[in-house]
């Protein structure tokens, strides 16, 4: 008798059993397709909205709190938050930006316009690497050239500004969204304040038109010489960091400093920590169904081999070798799971549909998960029951009782 028509009179003799087996593992295993689908899913939605998403990287320090009153940053503010990133021993990247929202007048309509010098480190921010070229000034204003009224301020002994005189320089002006994309940018670039329009410059240019400013003013020194903290608070520093799940702590430490702080998912309570507990808690659900799953499988084909031990008896009294015995049974494990697999396979194509690449890791996951079953089942159960003893094969049989 060939050993297919063997294997087939092995299922047909146990059909319901054999049947019944089919029906739960694939049930089970469609239970881990839609959990790992799940999985997957919550996975890529984490990474897009948290770890690949720049904003959520972002901590924005606007200003610095004194006797709950909201001040403007100056050069040892700056000084000190990247102390405290040093100190942290995360991985960052530090922008300052400087804002000069008076004195200034567009002389093709007398209005005044806000400028923002932007130092090198801004586009790394959002992974947009344009670069802004020194005297020249970026808007969406619809001019190729832009002559700006820049007054002449003078500070008295006594503190006082005065400006009496002014000079008129001429920028080549850019339209700023040809020089970055606004998708990524539009956030910063969009704003408005009172309907004036926004100049961005690089830091250089920014400071060149601050030493125009206070070139004459000899209570402050040589203006060449001087840094632009000299004239002008920050507006607000620009933090990247890296580490996600590290954001939370910085917050914290910046706060402790009274500065002002917020980042795009202030609303949490506490992100990193939150990320990190679901991401644990789904792990260990995935690992639990793994094993509760495997366990339940094994013992469900052990107690179906102890069903057949008196027919495992009868081969050997017919002269089958214990080898031929576990090649007999292997096959029909084989031919058990590959119809569990295929079944899998349909469910997994319809919930991933044009996800293919979803669906091929969900396949080899199942498909080590059933060959690993597999060869417990084949090395330990059926290994185990072929090598007793012909009587003792008899014996244990409810039906021989």
């Amino acid at each position: 008798m060939s050993p297919s028509t063997i294997n087939n009179f092995i299922i047909k003799k146990s059909f319901k059993t054999y049947w019944r087996m089919i029906s739960i593992f694939s049930l089970i295993f469609i239970i881990i397709s839609s959990y790992l689908f799940f999985y997957i899913f919550n996975q890529s939605s984490n990474t897009k909205n948290f770890y690949d998403n720049k904003n959520a990287h972002l901590i924005r320090i606007e200003g610095k709190l004194n006797n709950n009153t909201l001040g403007k940053l100056d050069r040892e503010d700056t000084e000190r938050i990247e102390g405290i990133l040093k100190n942290s021993g995360e991985g960052y990247k530090i922008s300052t930006i400087f804002k000069l929202s008076s004195g200034i007048i567009n002389a093709s309509d007398n209005k005044g316009v806000i400028i923002y010098g932007l130092d090198e480190v801004f586009p790394e921010m959002f992974n947009d690497h344009f670069q802004m070229k020194n005297n020249i000034l970026y808007s969406d204003i619809e001019s190729d050239e832009l002559k700006l009224i820049i007054p002449n301020i003078h500070f008295t002994k006594q503190g006082d500004i005065t400006s009496n005189s002014f000079d008129e320089k001429i920028f080549k002006l850019n339209n700023i969204y040809d020089l970055v994309e606004q998708s990524s940018m539009d956030y910063f670039f969009s704003r408005k304040v009172n309907d004036l329009p926004m100049i961005f410059a690089s830091q250089a240019t920014f400071s060149d038109i601050l030493n125009v400013m206070f070139k004459g003013d000899s209570n402050r020194g040589n203006s060449q010489s001087r840094s632009i903290y000299d004239f002008i608070d920050v507006e607000e520093v620009l933090l990247y960091i890296n580490n996600i799940h590290s954001l939370n702590g910085l917050v914290d430490q910046l706060r402790n400093e009274e500065f002002h702080v917020t980042y795009a998912f202030d609303s949490f309570e506490n992100l990193s920590t939150d990320l990190g507990k679901s991401n644990t808690l789904y792990n260990l659900i995935l690992a639990l169904l793994f094993v509760l799953s495997s366990i339940y499988m094994i013992i469900t084909y052990r107690n179906y081999l102890n069903s057949q031990q008196k027919d495992i008896g009868i081969f050997k009294v017919f002269g089958y070798s214990n080898q031929d015995i576990r090649l007999l049974y292997n096959r029909v494990l084989f031919k058990l799971f590959g119809i569990v697999f295929v079944l899998t396979c349909i469910f997994n194509i319809i919930i991933c549909f044009n996800r293919w690449v979803t669906f091929s890791f969900i396949l080899v996951i199942e498909a080590i998960m059933m060959l690993l079953i597999i060869w417990l089942v084949s090395y330990f159960q059926i290994r185990r029951v072929v090598n007793k003893g012909v009587l003792s094969l008899v014996k244990e049989d409810k039906e021989f009782e």
